[in-house]
């Protein structure tokens, strides 16, 4: 696909933009507070099946983020390190496709 690129760059969108309102719609439950080890926590609940997403997206964003770090420098990617800090403070959901584009035009 010719510019399949752009897909990354509208899932990363996308991604930001789900993750930032459901941490925003959190902050405002604990009165404007972000507690890093609450957010953490709340992804263990005691349902089977909020485990199995919880495992699943812990497996992916980590092997997520070693890809970022691998392929960055494998490649050569300009300001590898941004995208590492978008992982851990914005999201995966926004990082990882962010990466995907940059990854596309730099191999374009």
């Amino acid at each position: 696909m010719k510019n399949a690129h752009y897909l990354y760059l509208v899932l990363s969108l996308v991604g930001g933009s789900i993750t930032f309102y459901y941490v925003y719609e959190g902050m405002m439950l604990n009165n404007g507070k972000f507690d890093v080890i609450d957010f953490v926590q709340s992804t263990w609940t005691t349902n089977p099946y909020a485990k199995s997403l919880s495992c699943d997206f812990w497996t992916g964003a980590i092997t997520g983020t070693f890809f970022i770090l691998v392929e960055g420098l494998r490649i050569k990617i300009k300001y590898l390190y941004l995208y590492l800090l978008a992982t851990v403070l914005i999201g995966f959901a926004f990082a990882f496709p962010l990466f995907l584009f940059a990854r596309h035009r730099q191999l374009a």
